[in-house]
C-alpha cells in the first residue's frame, strides 16, 4: 500500500497591522537568537560551559530586558522563548557532531523561524479556513 503526501501551499492576506506584528515578531525572534548565539559563545569562552536555554531566558527576562531592550516585550514571549530553544538546539546539535557551527541570522536571507500562538487575543485569531 502506497502512502500518497499531500502539501497545501497557502497565501495569507494580511491587514496592515498584521503585517507590522509578523515583521515586528521575525525581527525580534532573529535578535534574540543572535544575542544568545554571541552570549553563550561567551559563557563558553569564561566557563568552558554550554548555557542552557532556559539559564539564557531567566538572564534576558530578569537582567537583560530591564536594562537594555525593553521592546522585546512586545512580541508574543513564547516566540521569543522558540527563538532561544531553537539557538539552544542548534548548539546542542553540534557539540554531538550533527551540524555544523549555528551561524547568525540576517535580515537579508529571511531564514529565520518565528513561532506563532494559535489563537494569541494580541497576534491572531485562527479558526479552520479563516483567520
Amino acid at each position: 500500500m502506497k502512502v500518497l503526501n499531500k502539501a497545501y501551499k497557502t497565501e495569507i492576506l494580511l491587514t496592515p497591522a498584521q503585517r507590522q506584528k509578523v515583521h515586528q515578531t521575525i525581527g525580534v525572534c532573529r535578535y534574540v537568537y543572535n544575542l544568545y548565539l554571541v552570549t553563550a559563545q561567551k559563557h563558553y569562552k569564561e566557563t568552558k560551559k554550554h548555557l542552557s536555554g532556559y539559564d539564557f531566558s531567566k538572564w534576558l527576562n530578569n537582567v537583560y530586558l530591564v536594562e537594555n531592550d525593553p521592546w522585546i516585550k512586545k512580541v508574543s514571549s513564547k516566540a521569543v522563548k522558540q527563538a532561544i530553544m531553537n539557538g539552544d538546539h542548534a548548539f546542542k546539535n553540534f557539540f554531538k557532531g550533527k551540524s555544523k557551527y549555528p551561524r547568525f541570522k540576517k535580515k537579508r536571507n529571511q531564514d529565520v523561524k518565528a513561532y506563532f500562538p494559535k489563537n494569541n487575543p494580541t497576534d491572531l485569531s485562527v479558526e479552520r479556513h479563516r483567520m
